[in-house]
């Protein structure tokens, strides 16, 4: 049994590609968690110290793999914001 043929229209390069991704929900929690991180000078150690997370479950959170409502995203950045480090 065969699966799906692919077309050379089905395939995105390039910008095509990252302006589909940017639409992606996933894709735009997991930007928001690592400039929140960044913005706030947080490293992922911290973040896995003061939410409890393995480090597996925050790469799912990350990619948007997993049963994460938007609260729980909601209460991840203002825990990044509550942790905020000064910078040296």
């Amino acid at each position: 049994m065969e699966g799906p043929k692919v077309t050379k229209g089905d395939v995105l390069w390039g910008k095509a590609y990252m302006d589909r991704m940017r639409d992606m929900p996933f894709y735009i929690q997991g930007r928001k968690i690592v400039l929140e991180m960044i913005d706030n000078n947080v490293s992922i150690e911290q973040v896995l110290d003061f939410t409890g997370f393995t480090d597996h479950e925050f790469a799912r959170m990350l990619a948007g793999d997993g049963p994460y409502t938007q609260q729980q995203y909601d209460d991840l950045y203002a825990q990044i914001r509550a942790h905020q480090t000064p910078v040296k």
